[in-house]
């Protein structure tokens, strides 16, 4: 194999340095690695939260009379208020305001319907192509009148897989 001296050679004048450097920092950097995975997490499980809260809302108006969900923001953070008809019955995730201090200054109009916020388009998966495989053209049917015997489509050549009728002299060329 080729550069296999080369590879050897770097080893050989970086490993030192490489082994000191790991000896010095890997401590350091293992402890910033650590810590730095905790907020991860957090960001993480909070963003599971809020997605599942807006799951239980529109499943909580689907369940009520004339149920509707409106987003609103309090205190930096996203609550679903779930509505029966015109009356707010419900707030996901639990808030310490009241309806109306949620409310206040809210537009009404943009309540959502459970089912508007199910409808999903869906979209085919392309199929996957094989290796050099190139588009396929559907064969074409003969067209009538007369054909050259050197015509790609003239009687007596195979279309489809089967051998038309035609002249002794095409069936002789094939």
């Amino acid at each position: 194999m080729a550069g296999k001296g080369k590879a050897a050679g770097r080893l050989i004048k970086y490993g030192p340095i490489a082994v000191t450097a790991a000896q010095r920092w890997g401590p350091v950097v293992w402890e910033q690695v650590k810590s730095q995975r905790e907020p991860a997490e957090k960001f993480v499980q909070d963003k599971v939260a809020k997605g599942n809260q807006r799951k239980k809302a529109m499943a909580h108006a689907a369940t009520v009379i004339d149920g509707s969900v409106l987003q609103v923001f309090h205190l930096n953070t996203a609550h679903w208020v779930v509505f029966s008809g015109d009356d707010p019955i419900a707030v996901h995730p639990p808030a310490q305001a009241d309806f109306e201090e949620l409310l206040d200054r809210a537009d009404l109009s943009k309540r959502v319907l459970p089912q508007d916020s199910t409808v999903m388009v869906k979209v085919p998966r392309p199929r996957r192509r094989t290796k050099g495989a190139t588009a396929r053209v559907p064969r074409q049917e003969p067209a009538t009148g007369p054909h050259t015997p050197d015509s790609p489509v003239a009687p007596g050549r195979i279309v489809r897989g089967e051998v038309t009728g035609g002249t002794e002299e095409a069936d002789r060329q094939l």
